[in-house]
């Protein structure tokens, strides 16, 4: 064993000093032995995570502010409206519900592809600014 390794030394040291040397053209193509695999580094998401996180925050105070404006008004969605017409708790059950399943799928999705924390977040802000739009429309009106 001790001299097999005796014989790779010189080899060792001599492409170590090449590789030195060389500094500008060193990848991990021109680095591997030949016919080695080179293996790659998975890009790190985790900018793109944390900032899917913190739109999550917008988003549901956007919901709140909507709800809390609408509330006792009447509602012209008929899948949120009461018998009435009015904006009640079938509107606020289904309102929740509606965006923890979607922060629920966004989850899966991030968690499968981390690439498309990106865009989630970028659809998260924009309904967060089109919710609130609403919101300030309702509390203008009353």
């Amino acid at each position: 064993m001790n001299t097999k390794l005796n014989l790779l030394a010189p080899a060792l040291m001599a492409w170590s000093l090449t590789a030195t040397l060389h500094a500008e053209t060193m990848t991990p193509e021109t680095l591997a032995a030949p016919g080695a695999s080179v293996a790659y580094s998975a890009p790190t998401y985790a900018p793109a995570i944390r900032g899917w996180k913190i739109s999550l925050a917008p988003l549901a105070a956007s919901q709140v502010l909507d709800m809390t404006s609408s509330w006792g008004m009447r509602e012209l969605n008929p899948a949120l409206a009461s018998a009435d017409g009015s904006f009640g708790m079938k509107a606020v059950s289904t309102k929740i519900g509606v965006t923890a399943a979607m922060v629920g799928v966004e989850y899966l999705l991030v968690k499968k592809y981390p690439k498309s924390a990106r865009i989630l977040s970028k659809i998260n802000w924009s309904g967060a600014v089109l919710t609130s739009s609403f919101a300030a429309h309702n509390y203008m009106i009353r």
